[in-house]
C-alpha cells in the first residue's frame, strides 16, 4: 500500500471554523465538552467530520472510503496527537489505484481497494469496518509501541473485540507484517492509557514475564488495582500521569494507596513518560531487581536476552509514537 504524497500539508481548508456565538453579558464561559466513548456519545466535531466526508468521498469515487485515523474518529476513537483536532488534520481516504483528484480534495490518499465486506456506512458516509479500521491504524503506526497502543484503545472503548481483530487479520493486506502480528498478540483492552500499553511492549521486548493489567491488590485499607502487576511476585508498576495525578488530592490518594500496597509486602515502582522516553534501561533494571527479589528466576538464555534488551534501550530508547 502506498500513500499519495501529493496531498498538501498544513491546516485543512475543508473544515470552516465557526465563529463563536456572542455570550450574554455577565454569563460565565462554559468548559469544553468532555470527550466520550461510543458508549456515551460521539466525540467533539464528529458531526462536522461526517458532513465534510460525505461530499468529499462522493466527489472522488464510489469506492472511496474513510480510512485510518479518520475512520477511527468516525468510530469514536481519537488517535490524533494531543493538542490537535480532527478539524485541523487532513482526511485519510482509501482510494483504488488510478483514481485522480485526491490532491485537489485535500486528502491523504491510501491507494488500495477496500472490499464491500470490509466497509460500513455511518449516516451515509462510507468508512472501513471497525476491526479493519483498528488493523489499518496499527499497520500504519511508526512502531510496535504505537501499534499496540492503538489496538488497546479500540478494545478498551469496546469498538471491537480481540476475536474480531484476529478474524479480520486473516484477510488484511498487511497481515504478513511482523509488527501487526506482534501487536495483535500484545493487545489488551484493560490498558487505560497509551503509556500503559507502551510499558507492556517494553517488558515483552525485554523478555520479562507479562504483567496483569489492572492487577487487583487486596489490602487492609481496601481492594486497589495497580496499573500493571505480578501477583506471584508482589510487584506492581504504577504510571504517574500528569493528566490524572497532578492535583494535591490525587497525589495524597496515591500515597495512601501505595502505602497500603507496600504494607502488604508489595513492591510499587512508579514510572512516568520521562522514564519510558529517556531512561527505560533504569526502569528495567529496577523492575528486574524487584521481580528477582520476589522470587522470579529465568534460564541463562532468557536472562541474557533480558540484559541485552536493557543495554539495547540504553543505547537507543524505544520509538513510542
Amino acid at each position: 500500500m502506498t500513500r499519495d504524497r501529493r496531498a498538501p500539508s498544513g491546516p485543512s481548508p475543508l473544515f470552516p471554523l465557526p465563529r463563536a456565538a456572542p455570550r450574554p453579558r455577565g454569563a460565565r464561559p462554559q468548559p469544553p465538552p468532555a470527550r466520550s466513548s461510543p458508549l456515551s456519545g460521539p466525540l467533539p466535531d464528529h458531526d462536522l467530520l461526517l458532513r465534510t466526508l460525505r461530499p468529499v468521498l462522493a466527489g472522488l469515487s464510489p469506492d472511496a472510503v474513510a480510512f485510518g485515523r479518520t475512520a477511527a474518529y468516525v468510530w469514536g476513537v481519537d488517535l490524533h496527537p494531543r493538542g490537535t483536532s480532527v478539524t485541523r488534520e487532513r482526511l485519510h481516504v482509501a482510494l483504488p489505484p488510478g483514481v485522480a483528484g485526491a490532491a485537489r480534495a485535500g486528502v491523504v490518499a491510501h491507494r488500495q481497494y477496500v472490499p464491500e465486506a470490509e466497509r460500513e456506512r455511518v449516516r451515509g458516509v462510507r468508512v472501513t469496518a471497525r476491526a479493519r479500521t483498528a488493523l489499518d491504524v496499527a499497520a500504519l503506526s511508526v512502531s510496535l509501541y504505537a501499534a499496540t497502543a492503538a489496538l488497546d484503545r479500540f478494545l478498551a472503548l469496546r469498538v471491537t473485540t480481540a476475536e474480531r481483530l484476529r478474524a479480520a487479520a486473516l484477510s488484511h493486506p498487511r497481515a504478513s507484517r511482523g509488527t501487526l502480528r506482534r501487536a495483535l498478540g500484545l493487545a489488551d483492552g484493560r490498558s487505560q492509557s497509551p503509556a500503559e500499553s507502551w510499558t507492556r511492549v517494553l517488558l515483552d521486548q525485554a523478555g520479562l514475564p507479562r504483567p496483569l493489567p489492572q492487577c487487583p491488590v487486596p489490602t487492609v485499607e481496601g481492594d486497589f488495582r495497580a496499573d500493571l502487576g505480578w501477583p506471584a511476585y508482589r510487584v506492581a508498576v504504577e504510571y504517574d500521569s500528569a493528566a490524572h495525578h497532578s492535583l494535591p488530592a490525587d497525589r495524597a490518594r496515591d500515597r495512601f494507596r501505595h502505602g497500603a500496597m507496600r504494607a502488604e509486602g508489595w513492591t510499587v515502582i512508579l514510572i512516568g513518560v520521562h522514564d519510558l522516553c529517556a531512561r527505560p534501561a533504569a526502569f528495567l533494571r529496577e523492575l528486574v531487581a524487584a521481580l528477582t527479589e520476589g522470587g522470579w528466576s529465568a534460564s541463562p538464555e532468557r536472562t541474557a536476552r533480558v540484559w541485552r534488551a536493557v543495554h539495547g534501550v540504553e543505547r537507543r530508547p524505544p520509538r513510542l509514537g
